[in-house]
């Protein structure tokens, strides 16, 4: 049965929200940890920018839905609340930058561990599709999110040798 006549389309687009918010939320924590440590800002604000890519793949993810429910299936269930908790964590931490509570390599962590579980997010579960360009934007958000704890990561291995 498709989401149209299921209806879990106001789910689907619901959990997408949540995750959309969780971009943003990174996002920020990226834009506070460039302004924070200057001397790093184009390493911060990269990965910033293609957080907001990520928004508005989600953003036409959720038109492709709205626009041909009929094409997608239900996939496996996501825990709304662990996506908020998830935000809220984020929020917690751009004030601990703001307040000089989060040192450099702690946000770096922080950062490492934020990745992890945007990717534990799979945008290719949420539904089940053939449709061509859900599945590009999901497959895009995915790579650059395994690439970005990549360069965090790296960045990690730097601060610790």
């Amino acid at each position: 049965m498709d989401i149209k006549t299921s209806g879990d389309l106001k789910g689907i687009l619901d959990v997408l929200s949540r995750m959309e918010e969780s971009e943003r939320a990174i996002a920020d924590f990226y834009r506070t940890c460039g302004d924070t440590w200057t001397s790093e800002k184009e390493f911060w604000a990269s990965i910033e920018g293609e957080e907001n890519k990520h928004i508005q793949y989600i953003e036409r993810m959720k038109e492709i839905i709205s626009k041909k429910p009929e094409h997608f299936k239900k996939g496996r269930p996501f825990n709304v609340f662990a996506i908020q908790t998830v935000n809220k964590g984020i929020q917690n931490n751009i004030q601990k930058v703001r307040t000089g509570e989060l040192t450099r390599n702690n946000a770096l962590f922080v950062a490492r561990d934020s990745e992890q579980s945007l990717m534990e997010n799979r945008y290719n579960e949420i539904v089940r599709t053939e449709d061509i360009e859900y599945l590009t934007l999901a497959k895009e958000i995915m790579q650059d999110t395994g690439s970005h704890k990549n360069r965090i990561d790296d960045e990690i291995k730097r601060i610790e040798s």
